[in-house]
Formats: C-alpha cells, structure tokens, sequence
C-alpha cells in the first residue's frame, strides 16, 4: 500500500511523484515514510502556489483542483498509515 502513494502522487501530477519518490531515501521505515508524506502534503495543501510556480506549472494547473486532489490524496496516506504493516501487502516489484 506505501508503494502505491508513489504511483497515486503521479495520477496527481508528475512532479509530486518525483519529489514523493525522491524523499524515500531520507526515511529509514515506512512509517517514518508515511508521516513524512503527510507533513509533506499538508504542506503543499497550505501553499499550492509555490510548490507549481516552483515547477512552472502555476499557469497551467486549476490550483482549487490541485487542492481538491491533494485532499484525496491526504485521505489515502492517512487509510495506509491507519492500516497495520502486516496488512499492507507486498509491493508488487518484489
């Protein structure tokens, strides 16, 4: 279930796949993963705005959408950290 945050940020938008994706490397379990996500996400539902002008996509992304699926997203993390480890399953590369 962690590993499919990854795959749920790129349905988002690209480039939060690849900042998700990037940061795994600074956790050393998935829980600490998990969290740092969420803080991550909240941050980015507070200020949108810099995070797309920082990527240059704030001309081309409807901010209240953006939000909006962030929200959802928000929802997802918080199902997988509430959900126990042995009931995560496998990802499905091992």
């Amino acid at each position: 279930m962690a590993y499919e945050i990854i795959l749920k940020a790129n349905e988002i938008l690209d480039v939060l796949k690849t900042e998700i994706a990037a940061s795994c490397a600074r956790y050393d379990t998935e829980d600490s993963f998990l969290t740092g996500t969420l803080q991550f996400i909240d941050r980015k539902i507070g200020d949108p705005e810099t995070f797309l002008d920082f990527w240059n996509y704030l001309d081309e992304i409807d901010i209240d959408q953006f939000k909006k699926d962030l929200k959802g997203f928000k929802k997802f993390i918080i199902e997988v950290i509430e959900t126990p480890i042995s009931e995560r399953g496998e990802p499905p590369f091992k």
